[in-house]
């Protein structure tokens, strides 16, 4: 009737003993995760107020990083643009932005926000200056990817921001600043967007300007939310109602600022699933034994997409054509246009080619070296070419998808003449340039399927293809 004490006792002794592991559990990982100890909040303050200031030796700098990142992007490397990432001064006014607000410094605010604003006007004028003067100055890889931010770049920019501050924060300095100033990527966008001044491209001007503007924001954002959460000293009083206003100001800006992210990010992830779309359409209904498709390309034109396959083999009928366009339906595919070019050579068929137009270039390629001093005129004549617009982009499309490892290419016509002087024919001319780092047995292979199909595509008898370092 009296109960059972010990046995209360030894039913209560299992949950006292878990909540004693979970209490150390938790001690543990607050020891591991702790940052507040090792926070040297005085040193911190000091050392980003002191690299706020753009000026003497620090603009110096920063104008050698934006040639430097200029060169580098002009050139395609990212060795050298990383190089100038990691010398450039630029991320100092931005850290202060954003430790300013956090401990409610108003006179360094100002002095960041206007340091801010000289580090960009300076580096925007150099590299449009080395755009103006450059002698290459062509849209590349480098280049192109810096113009379309998307919610990606946001979380670069802010976790960059969160390993800034916390590096810099620490008594025992860490490596990672150098790290972070290649993650956060501030110096590529502005010259870039110096590129589209230069060039009076205003969509790649916008879109890399909006790079560097979100970089900025989201690096200033984490900082600000760290130097709160390390719980730095205000330097200027600031009660909870303010605290709190400020913080949701802070908040409403930064998400204003990604809307137009998300919205690029939401079209590259529909621009991917069409791809992966365009890859099953052409394994599951196109090939099979009697034709292979060597290739596509998307191609947006108004508001439909064209969606243009690169064929070789059998060709297809009408009638085949119109069943795979009714097709497309079965793989969300209702609003592309589908096209087909077709009778382009194989392998065999292009190793036959190749023999005799190779024989042909030996001819005419003594004849070629002559006529060296009138390059500049085919450049000219390629500017005329491009009026056709139709078929330049038909052929830049299917070049650069049938020949990977193609860099860039320019087309003429050159008049081909005898030793006597007298003027024989007219033949269409490329002149290509191969990716650096490609084998030269790669380079031999594509150059020679490259002679095979030109003719084919072009419907010329033959036609020059030059080899350009």
């Amino acid at each position: 009737m009296g109960g059972d004490p010990d046995g209360a006792g030894r039913n209560r002794r299992p949950i006292t003993q878990l909540m004693s592991l979970s209490s150390e559990i938790g001690v543990i990982f607050r020891k591991i995760i702790n940052l507040r100890d090792s926070t040297d909040v005085r040193g911190t303050i000091e050392g980003i107020r002191s690299g706020i200031n753009i000026q003497g030796y620090n603009i110096w700098i920063l104008a050698c990083a934006a040639i430097i990142a200029s060169i580098g992007l002009d050139q395609d490397s990212p060795a050298v643009i990383i190089g100038a990432m990691l010398i450039s001064p630029l991320m100092s006014p931005i850290l202060g932005i954003g430790l300013s607000i956090g401990i409610n410094d108003r006179k360094h605010l100002i002095l960041a926000l206007e340091n801010f604003t000289i580090a960009m006007l300076a580096s925007l004028v150099m590299s449009t200056l080395y755009f103006l003067i450059t002698p290459l100055g062509k849209m590349n890889p480098s280049i192109a990817s810096r113009t379309e931010p998307t919610l990606l770049d946001v979380l670069i920019a802010f976790t960059g921001g969160i390993a800034g501050i916390v590096a810099g924060s620490r008594k025992d300095k860490t490596n990672a600043i150098p790290g972070v100033a290649i993650a956060t990527a501030l110096m590529p966008p502005v010259c870039v967007a110096g590129y589209g001044l230069a060039n009076a491209n205003w969509p790649v001007f916008l879109g890399a300007i909006y790079l560097f503007f979100i970089n900025s924001v989201f690096i200033s954002l984490a900082t600000y939310l760290m130097v709160r959460f390390l719980r730095f000293p205000f330097t200027e009083y600031q009660d909870a109602d303010s605290k709190q206003k400020a913080f949701r100001w802070v908040l409403v800006f930064a998400f204003v600022v990604t809307i137009p992210s998300g919205i690029i990010f939401f079209n590259v992830i529909q621009r991917f699933q069409l791809s992966g779309q365009a890859e099953t359409f052409i394994e599951e209904e196109v090939n099979n034994d009697n034709h292979q498709a060597l290739g596509y390309r998307l191609i947006d034109k108004d508001t439909v997409t064209r969606f243009n396959i690169f064929m070789t083999g059998a060709s297809l009928s009408d009638d085949s054509v119109a069943y795979l366009n009714q097709r497309l339906k079965a793989y969300g595919m209702e609003e592309v246009d589908l096209h087909f070019v077709q009778n382009l050579p194989d392998v065999s068929e292009s190793d036959i080619l190749t023999q005799a137009r190779t024989e042909l270039l030996s001819e005419l390629l003594p004849q070629i070296e002559q006529q060296r001093s009138r390059m500049d005129s085919l450049r000219m004549r390629l500017v005329a070419f491009k009026e056709d617009s139709v078929l330049i982009d038909q052929l830049e499309g299917e070049m650069y998808s049938l020949y990977p490892g193609l860099r860039k290419f320019t087309y003429a016509s050159v008049s081909v003449t005898c030793e006597q002087g007298t003027e024989r024919d007219t033949l269409p001319a490329v002149l290509v340039n191969w990716k650096r780092g490609l084998r030269s047995s790669a380079i031999r292979q594509q150059e020679g399927q490259l002679k095979a199909w030109l003719p084919v595509r072009l419907g010329v008898d033959s036609c020059v293809v030059v080899r350009v370092e």
